[in-house]
């Protein structure tokens, strides 16, 4: 109950710094253009009003009337063919006088139709806080600032990624917006008080209704399509450089006359769009930090994600329904909450369990070898009774004489030994991927080629035993200094399948190997007693080996337990071996050809020359040729010693 709650604790904790942390970034204005390039996608699918029309001063027009800019005369030829018009805007600011004729041409048509809306331009923004650089703005010349109905700011806002998203409201004076003013003169609505309009875009280039300025003039279409219309007037010619990639370009830049058009359809339509409210998104992005790590803390890391994976497909889907009521619902900061909290409870947690795992592999592997428990954290069916079939290399060890050595040493500092030699044989065991099977007294059991799989068992179970008599040498220096007793060990190595698995009861079990192979490896362990050997392996053993090891056959013979002789060789070491050694394996191993061929007397010569280079086997068969000789053990004889002793 502890371990759950400080868990729950713990991911709580977690939780609350998400929380705090992407307020904190939030709160700061970070990532706020990223935001709308977010949103960008949602613009555009509306229907546009019917009635509003662009009168476009395009290609086409420019190639008609000649080179821009125009005759003011032209515009006000165009104004009497638009009387039937509801409102008129027109994109073009007239901040400098033409010629006197046509500017009063163009005024008096413009006072004449009652219903015109002209531009005015501020020279410079700063778009970051919508703050307007210039003191006035450009505005018409007077006689046609005079004659017209009211003044409209054409600046629009571009964002640091370059796309135009919205106008700034905030200017000091007299003046609305372009598109505001071209609204507010048709029907009776304002637009919202905002630092930054954030313009509702219908659709990419050319969405709304648009009309060449030349065909107007020349009258190719039907002018009665312009009644009760509002008609915006503006540049569309791409030389004219009054154009600006939006939220629906796709690349494709649409005219600032477009983007006005978008504007007043906005307003009449009241289909602003607007920013969540910060208190809203702070209450979701805590929400959703905490009810994370809670859920994490409480269920399956999986069963989460697929939570945060609805969760999140459900959050999008209510942007796009937020943003059809005009609320541009955050996309950076909930998501990323979600996201963050997942990942760092998730990191956490995994830590928090791979530690307790670590403390108890670290437990655990006091009493059994790492590739166990590492076996059976990786398959923790393997935690059942049970065995399987594998071929492994079974060790044994004894100390020899141990009972007579325990009596010359007082309990402590037999203790202190016995523990000081098994743990440096332990050690070298484990080095080499073997498993302790157990300890029985002084003697240790030992296999290798389970649990995990090593073609190599036979090698490294040799290489390993060579390694322990080799460290035994150095303890033997070492103790003789402290003056405790001789201490010699004997190994049996036998090669063979095996039961592996664990063995014993439902409530206690131990991980070992069983079978008739394990028996015979203790018999060799035995065996080194009667040849005065270190280390004896089988013949199973002596196949998997390399040339590099040396081996000397030792005897054939019949174990006590078994019916059927088996080939015993002494394991003697690996590489270069003193040239001593060599003299002793040629002398013996010539011995035993001439023993086994019944030439008792011949083999006896060349077993005294090995004894006298200190070879213990060769004096047991010395004896054994001194009793064949005086009894000959005849032409039958089928060269098996029976071991009367285990």
């Amino acid at each position: 109950m502890a371990v759950q709650e400080t868990k729950y604790s713990s991911c709580l904790k977690l939780g609350v710094f998400t929380a705090l942390l992407m307020s904190a970034v939030f709160l700061a204005g970070t990532f706020s253009t990223l935001q709308f390039r977010l949103h960008d996608p949602l613009h555009g699918g509306g229907q546009p009003l019917k009635n509003i029309i662009i009168i476009a001063i395009d290609d086409k027009s420019i190639q008609e009337f000649g080179r821009w800019p125009w005759d003011r005369e032209i515009f006000a030829q165009l104004l009497s063919k638009l009387k039937y018009a509801k409102t008129i805007g027109i994109d073009v600011v007239f901040s400098e006088t033409s010629n006197t004729a046509s500017d009063e041409k163009l005024a008096e048509a413009i006072k004449k139709a009652g219903n015109v809306i002209l531009a005015a331009e501020y020279t410079r923004f700063e778009n970051e806080g919508g703050q307007v650089a210039g003191k006035n703005p450009l505005v018409p010349v007077p006689p046609l600032l005079n004659a017209s109905k009211q003044l409209g700011i054409i600046n629009l806002l571009t964002d640091d990624d370059g796309i135009t998203r919205s106008a700034n409201t905030n200017v000091k004076g007299e003046y609305l917006l372009f598109g505001q003013a071209i609204a507010e003169s048709v029907a009776n609505t304002k637009a919202p008080k905002q630092n930054r309009l954030l313009v509702n875009m219908m659709g990419a280039r050319e969405t709304f209704t648009t009309i060449s300025f030349s065909d107007i003039l020349k009258e190719r279409i039907d002018l009665g399509l312009f009644k009760d219309a509002i008609i915006l007037i503006g540049a569309t010619a791409p030389d004219l450089h009054d154009d600006h990639l939006t939220p629906t370009s796709a690349g494709v830049p649409v005219p600032g006359v477009e983007i006005q058009a978008n504007i007043v359809q906005m307003i009449l339509t009241k289909k602003y769009l607007a920013a969540q409210p910060s208190w809203m998104i702070l209450a979701a992005l805590i929400a959703a930090a905490i009810i994370v790590s809670l859920l994490l803390a409480r269920y399956n890391a999986y069963l989460v994600a697929l939570f945060c994976i609805l969760l999140l497909m459900s959050y999008f889907v209510a942007v796009i329904l937020f943003f059809k009521k005009g609320i541009l619902a955050d996309m950076i900061f909930f998501p990323t909450t979600v996201i963050l909290s997942y990942g760092l409870n998730l990191v956490h947690l995994y830590r928090v369990e791979r530690r307790q795992k670590m403390q108890a592999v670290e437990a655990f592997t006091k009493y059994v070898a790492p590739e166990i428990v590492d076996e059976l954290f990786k398959h923790p069916e393997k935690l059942k009774l049970g065995g399987e079939r594998r071929t492994i290399t079974i060790f044994f060890s004894d100390i020899r004489g141990f009972t007579t050595i325990s009596e010359q040493l007082t309990p402590e500092q037999l203790v202190a030994v016995l523990n000081e030699y098994l743990t440096a044989m332990t050690d070298m065991i484990m080095a080499s991927g073997g498993v302790v099977d157990k300890y029985m007294g002084d003697a240790i059991m030992a296999f290798w080629g389970a649990p995990l799989e090593q073609p190599d068992h036979a090698v490294r179970a040799s290489e390993c035993a060579l390694q322990m008599l080799e460290k035994l040498k150095q303890l033997q220096q070492k103790w003789k200094k402290e003056g405790v007793p001789f201490l010699d060990i004997g190994m049996g190595l036998n090669t063979g399948d095996a039961a592996v698995g664990n063995m014993g009861s439902n409530q206690r079990f131990s991980y070992t190997c069983m079978g008739d192979n394990i028996n015979l490896g203790s018999r060799l362990e035995g065996l080194n007693k009667e040849y005065g050997t270190h280390a004896i392996i089988s013949e199973a053993t002596f196949k998997k080996l390399p040339s590099d090891f040396i081996v000397r056959e030792l005897d054939y013979v019949r174990v006590k337990g078994k019916k059927e002789p088996i080939t015993i060789y002494e394991l003697v070491g690996q590489g270069k071996i003193p040239e001593q050694t060599k003299q002793i394996i040629r002398h013996f191993t010539t011995g035993l050809k001439k023993y086994r061929k019944t030439e008792f007397k011949k083999a006896l010569a060349d077993f005294e020359k090995a004894a006298k280079l200190g070879d213990l086997p060769s004096k047991v068969y010395i004896e054994r040729c001194e009793h064949f000789i005086k009894e000959h053990p005849g032409k039958a004889w089928d060269c098996v010693w029976v071991m009367k002793s285990k």
